[in-house]
């Protein structure tokens, strides 16, 4: 009896602990959206929470560590959700599919994503959740990469992560340019995001063979 009893209360506190987590998210989410980054304070947080500020210090030690459990539980969602339902299909179809998916994501709430793409990459010494999430992504880009290059869609001697790179920052180069609102081109001439993706790859597709042509007889062989 004294065993299950002592099951009992630490499923209880792992409930009460995961609870906590979520309400702190959830305030932190609430008050960087409407807020801004800078001006949100981890004591509001805390108040709307209905957390102690020391138990707020428990889960997240700053409020950059704050910005990052809310990076990992919106954006690190997208990703799995993303790459679980990645078609059978060419290489681009595939990347359009993956970067739509964290463009919906963004579009749900315009606030949050201008948050993230305004203050994530600066963050330093609490960034361990961020490296998680691109660590995912680009590993499962170079996946992607891998099987084109075996399907003999791209030159095998491409570094498939360094693509992975590169292919992401020119998602990322769109997703500012989109949540910016402005951008130098009209919109006659603003490209998309598949036509920029199209023409990286194409730069680095392998080449078919041209077919052989045969030199033109001279007029004396032609008699």
């Amino acid at each position: 009896m004294a065993a299950s009893a002592a099951i009992v209360e630490i499923g209880r506190a792992e409930r009460n602990k995961r609870d906590k987590r979520e309400r702190i998210i959830r305030a932190a989410r609430t008050l960087f959206r409407r807020d801004g980054f800078e001006r949100a304070t981890t004591s509001e947080i805390a108040e709307l929470a209905d957390v102690g500020k020391g138990t707020l210090f428990v889960y997240a030690k700053t409020k950059e560590e704050l910005l990052v459990m809310v990076f990992q539980e919106e954006i690190g969602h997208a990703v799995e959700r993303a790459f679980a339902t990645v078609p059978d299909a060419p290489l681009i179809d595939q990347l359009v599919h993956v970067f739509g998916v964290l463009i919906e994501e963004n579009r749900r709430d315009f606030e949050l994503a201008r948050v993230f793409v305004k203050e994530i990459g600066f963050i330093r010494g609490d960034r361990h959740g961020v490296d998680a999430v691109m660590a995912r992504i680009f590993e499962r880009m170079s996946v992607l990469i891998e099987r084109a290059q075996r399907r003999g869609q791209l030159d095998r001697s491409l570094d498939p992560e360094l693509l992975a790179y590169n292919l992401f920052a020119l998602y990322y180069s769109f997703l500012v340019i989109w949540l910016g609102g402005s951008t130098p081109l009209p919109d006659s001439k603003r490209p998309a995001l598949r036509q920029m993706l199209e023409l990286q790859l194409k730069g680095v597709s392998r080449p078919t063979e041209a077919p052989s042509r045969r030199p033109p007889k001279s007029r004396r062989a032609a008699r």
